[in-house]
């Protein structure tokens, strides 16, 4: 009933495609620091990649929030059990925190990246590759994170369905 469109799974691909991409493109600009990658090179991938990251925790969030919404608005309709709707709480509370630091991360070096890439004056690359560093490990941690959540999420969107079920047979 509640997941009718399997965007649970289609998250899970997308974080773990963000989760193994975004550290290549930190690794490019390392490369990039030797000499063996050009700079367009590492533009041109980290462009995407960049985007998909920040998107594919923005998207999760709204499917923390969203899922949270039906579930409260099912319990309410149907009577169900409170605690179905007080599971949802905790994914919001271990999710959204880190997702948020870890998108402001990718930005941050994303931004600064771009000067260190023109040689503006006050992005030095260092900077750059410090923020890109920090990025890359937040984002292989908020991907576990959301990924476990994730999962349990589909664990009680059909608990959820069960409930719904038995009461309206």
């Amino acid at each position: 009933m509640l997941d009718r469109i399997p965007f649970g799974p289609i998250l899970v691909i997308l974080t773990i495609l963000s989760g193994v991409l975004f550290p290549v493109v930190v690794l490019m600009g390392w490369f990039v620091s030797r000499g063996w990658l050009s700079v367009p090179t590492h533009v041109q991938w980290s462009i995407p990649i960049t985007l998909l990251s920040i998107f594919t925790h923005a998207i999760i969030m709204f499917y923390f929030i969203g899922t949270g919404s039906r579930i409260k608005e099912v319990v309410k309709e149907l009577k169900l059990d409170a605690q179905l709707y007080r599971r949802t709480l905790p994914f919001k509370a271990r999710v959204f925190p880190l997702s948020m630091l870890t998108m402001g991360a990718i930005m941050a070096s994303y931004i600064i990246g771009g000067g260190t890439h023109t040689n503006f004056p006050w992005t030095p690359p260092w900077l750059h590759g410090i923020l890109a560093l920090a990025a890359a490990i937040l984002n292989g941690v908020v991907a576990l994170r959301e990924i476990v959540c994730i999962s349990e999420n589909l664990t009680l969107v059909d608990d959820v369905d069960h409930a719904v079920y038995s009461v309206t047979r």
